[in-house]
């Protein structure tokens, strides 16, 4: 969600408007003092008591943002998220008149159990459904990044307007890097030598059990027993790392097994650009940004053929899809690697792909939306 914000806003200001992000604040980045590429208003938090990776707002300061809000004066109200801060701008939408513009941007009933874990399955599905129609029916209009979200968002009852906007990426950060990625492996093989020989398998994001990283470890360690010169790079950090570590040392591949940890976004299209093959087996992703910007480099895919990345690749232009589990999955990788021609063929694909989901596109059918909702253009 928050690399399609940036990616979003970063543009809009490109274009002539101008924002104001309001958003929790996080200790980590107050030490950091880093600065805002966009105005941002950011709001006391505390940690979610679920999550010690996710902050909510304190309820509290909601008057001094309305005022902030108010001097800031906006045409229009876009809101991210279905929680703190996402109720306190309907509040404020609801109090000074703006329509609810707002974006789905999390299958929160395939997540949900793994912040609720003392709850049945069931009842934690049950839970998120009836918040997703709750909340979504009191808007204006929902927009949404791939037509499965509003496919799963009109099961649950959903009857608002829904508009499809896909999350756009930045083409002019997320290309092909050809003549760097020599000296970049060789820089990054100083801290992982296995990295200085062999195919490489890369994974970026969040490392938590809804991204179905224990079954991308178990089909590389399938994809090792005939390659046995592979490497897995995991980019991100989160909750399953160190199963994921023992995972590998108790196979004995801990050698072949590499955590980045996060990384700079500007340094991100030198992995994809080093990468043979993005993995990417996340059955949950509303859309899934990181195989478009894979895809961009040139590098790719082989995911699961489900939610957005299904959507993503319409197909396998751009790489092949797998069945959800890790037969399947080492099988596709296996494929591309021994067949040269076809891994050429896939790269040539993800290139042309990748272009039909550049910000720019995407950027444009946001615009469109806030015209229709911004009283100098009614």
């Amino acid at each position: 969600m928050v690399s399609s914000m940036d990616e979003f806003a970063k543009n809009l200001v490109k274009r002539g408007h101008k924002l104001l992000i309001v958003c929790p604040s996080y200790p980590e980045l107050d030490v950091m003092a880093l600065e805002e590429p966009v105005p941002t208003l950011r709001i006391p938090s505390l940690p979610a008591v679920v999550s010690k990776e996710d902050r909510l707002a304190k309820l509290w300061y909601e008057p001094e943002v309305f005022r902030e809000l108010d001097a800031f004066k906006p045409d229009v109200v876009h809101i991210q998220t279905e929680f703190s801060i996402g109720q306190m701008g309907r509040r404020y939408c609801h109090h000074r008149g703006f329509p609810i513009i707002s974006t789905c941007h999390t299958h929160w009933e395939m997540y949900i159990s793994n912040y609720l874990h003392f709850l049945p399955p069931f009842l934690g599905k049950t839970i998120a459904r009836i918040l997703m129609r709750q909340v979504y029916n009191r808007d204006t209009v929902v927009i949404v990044p791939s037509r499965q979200i509003e496919a799963v968002l009109r099961r649950y009852g959903v009857q608002r307007e829904i508009v499809c906007i896909p999350n756009g990426v930045d083409n002019s950060l997320f290309y092909p890097r050809l003549q760097e990625a020599s000296e970049f492996r060789a820089k990054i093989a100083q801290r992982f030598p296995a990295l200085s020989s062999g195919p490489i398998l890369l994974f970026a994001g969040r490392l938590g059990y809804e991204k179905n990283v224990l079954l991308l470890m178990d089909a590389f360690i399938k994809v090792l027993q005939e390659i046995s010169e592979a490497n897995l790079i995991f980019i991100g950090d989160g909750p399953v790392r160190e199963e994921l570590r023992h995972k590998a040392q108790n196979a004995g591949i801990q050698n072949h097994v590499h955590f980045t940890g996060y990384v700079p976004r500007t340094e991100l299209p030198l992995y994809y650009s080093i990468a043979t093959i993005f993995t990417f087996p996340s059955v949950t992703e509303t859309q899934g940004l990181v195989t478009i910007e894979s895809m961009l480099c040139g590098t790719p895919v082989v995911g699961v053929n489900e939610m957005g990345t299904a959507e993503v690749m319409e197909g396998e232009r751009g790489g092949l899809l797998a069945e959800n589990n890790a037969e399947s999955v080492a099988e596709k990788i296996l494929l591309l690697l021994k067949n040269p021609s076809l891994l050429e063929q896939k790269r040539q694909e993800a290139l042309a792909q990748g272009q039909r989901w550049t910000i720019e596109n995407s950027c444009t059918l946001l615009e469109n939306v806030y015209r229709r909702f911004t009283p100098s253009q009614s």
